[in-house]
């Protein structure tokens, strides 16, 4: 057994010393891939909305919205591959990517119809974002971890609140 993984008397492990591997480039691509299929399938994610009434949000602004998530997506996997200091930022976006997914999934059993964003959300987000989460729960301290989990949660509200109409926006 190597020392440097066995368990320690802080509940810190030597896996805390592993750098983060190349792979977490993955998450900018699948959002970026996400975005496009939001963007161009079926009728566009906000001519879908539009349709039923639910998004207070122009095309540009959503559109501007989209760029915003995938410039914090990008600089989220670039600082946390520069430091360890920084690797909560991944279980955030894993966090983001993963609830963004189940959404899309039930929104779209909810609908019973094709949510643009369904089959990126199915093939990459859930998948990516689980095995980010599982990785990053064992190279980030528990309490910082956990913390990174709600604040992408709070997010991902914080979004939906402003696509669907926060008010005074």
């Amino acid at each position: 057994m190597n020392p440097d993984n066995a368990a320690r008397p802080d509940g810190l492990s030597g896996r805390r010393n592993e750098p983060v591997g190349r792979w977490v480039w993955l998450l900018p691509l699948a959002y970026a891939s996400h975005m496009l299929e939001e963007a161009f399938g079926g009728s566009g994610l906000v001519g879908w909305m539009i349709e039923r009434g639910s998004l207070r949000l122009s095309i540009a602004s959503f559109l501007g919205l989209s760029f915003l998530g995938f410039a914090g997506i990008s600089a989220a996997t670039w600082a946390a591959r520069r430091r360890p200091s920084w690797r909560w930022t991944l279980a955030s976006a894993g966090t983001i990517l993963l609830v963004n997914g189940l959404t899309h999934v039930a929104v779209s059993a909810r609908a019973r119809c094709y949510v643009p964003g369904l089959l990126t959300g199915i093939a990459f987000y859930v998948p990516l974002s689980a095995v980010l989460l599982f990785r990053v729960r064992r190279l980030a301290r528990p309490k910082v971890f956990w913390a990174a989990v709600g604040a992408g949660f709070a997010i991902h509200a914080a979004i939906l609140w402003i696509v669907f109409g926060a008010p005074g926006l």
